[in-house]
């Protein structure tokens, strides 16, 4: 990445999906936040005890007005992580994010700036050391990175605060003391603000990227079942086509068979179809398929229902769970529904388009196989067509069909 390049773009992300990014970046500010404001808790209780004690941390020295404000910087960075942890005791979801938390969690980030500078700067009149102030300045850039504007603001007046308090302590400090200290500052500075930049168009990279996957993803997810309605329906009809009948039939057979449950299949053919189909053309004979199929899809009441185009004029129809009375119930049902369609049929004995039905059932066993009850019902089809068209006949497997 150019550097020019780092300064004057950042990715941009699509309006749609840029409510999201603040809240998953607002909640991950937040959480870090969280984690550093109770280190800062935490450490003082354990080191300010032995920094009195054993000048662990700071060697003995004459005393310095500078050390006289580490108290009250250490209460102020004390009071602001006890506000940000105790304001919003709880943590909730990036969604649920309220205005109160990037509240606190912005007044918490710029009063740690104020007040860590000058506990560095204080530091750095003592050791003469000003690595502490570089080491927390990366830190912070790793952590609450921003966006290019914001950062120029934050970092530059993270800088002038640093210069301003050292112009304060180091007025006993050598020019070539001063120096160091402010180049070392500057070049910090600039780094921490290329670091803190980096990371938040990576983060802004990464987020625009997520969604895209995901985004692909779904429409993929969305062709599949698009591709995978298109495969089991019947172009014509609109409704399941033959595969998806026996696939339904297949595995309502396996489910049916270990529950030892009743599975009835009808098998129901237009009567008289060639005749209408010469009689109307093949347009009109589209149009009536397609009406009976709708309404045999539309007589069945139960999810597990289902009514597919099983070849040219004849439709099936399974029923999971379903008896000999269901069965001669739905059959005559679908009988009743064709006839009140009352589409014309001049080639019908009964002057209308009506339909003959085949109805079978069995309890899937493995000593039945499932073309048996296809087979069954065909038969059962065949003696309805032969027995004045337009009803239906039944035929329970190894039983006597009956009318």
């Amino acid at each position: 990445m150019k550097l020019a390049r780092l300064f004057h773009s950042t990715t941009e992300i699509p309006s749609e999906w840029r409510q999201d990014f603040l809240a998953e970046w607002h909640q991950i500010r937040y959480l870090r936040a969280r984690a550093v404001a109770w280190i800062t808790l935490i450490y003082p209780v354990f080191t300010i005890p032995l920094i009195l004690s054993k000048d662990f941390l700071i060697p003995k020295t004459t005393f310095s007005p500078a050390l006289a404000l580490m108290p009250p910087l250490g209460i102020g960075i004390f009071a602001v992580s006890a506000y940000l942890l105790f304001s919003n005791k709880a943590v909730p979801p990036s969604r649920d994010l309220k205005s109160r938390n990037i509240q606190a969690t912005n007044i918490y980030l710029i009063s740690l700036v104020i007040l860590f500078n000058g506990v560095f700067a204080i530091i750095w009149t003592i050791t003469g050391l000003n690595s502490p102030y570089i080491i927390g300045l990366f830190i912070y850039a790793s952590l609450f990175y921003r966006p290019i504007k914001i950062n120029l603001i934050i970092y530059l007046a993270n800088f002038f605060f640093y210069i301003y308090y050292i112009s304060i302590f180091s007025f006993d400090f050598s020019i070539a003391n001063r120096v160091v200290a402010y180049f070392s500052g500057i070049l910090s500075t600039g780094f921490a603000l290329i670091i803190a930049t980096y990371l938040f168009d990576s983060t802004v990279s990464n987020f625009i990227n997520r969604r895209t996957i995901e985004q692909q993803a779904k429409a993929l997810r969305d062709a599949n079942t698009r591709l995978n309605l298109l495969a089991n329906l019947d172009e014509l009809t609109q409704i399941s086509n033959r595969r998806l009948f026996d696939l339904h039939f297949d595995q309502h057979w396996q489910q049916l068979g270990r529950s030892n449950t009743f599975l009835s299949v009808l098998l129901c053919d237009v009567d008289f179809f060639k005749f209408f189909n010469d009689t109307y053309g093949h347009l009109a004979g589209d149009q009536c398929l397609k009406q009976v199929a709708g309404i045999l899809e539309k007589s069945l009441k139960r999810d597990g229902d289902l009514a597919a185009r099983y070849g040219g004029e004849e439709f099936g129809i399974i029923l999971p769970n379903t008896g000999k009375e269901g069965a001669i119930a739905i059959a005559e049902r679908v009988c009743q529904a064709v006839r009140s369609l009352e589409i014309p049929h001049k080639g019908s004995m009964h002057g209308r388009v009506t339909i003959s039905v085949g109805v079978a059932w069995v309890i899937p066993s493995p000593h039945i196989l499932p073309s048996q009850l296809l087979k069954a019902a065909d038969e059962a089809l065949y003696l309805a067509k032969h027995g004045g068209r337009d009803c239906f006949s039944c035929l329970e497997v190894g039983v006597q069909a009956n009318s």
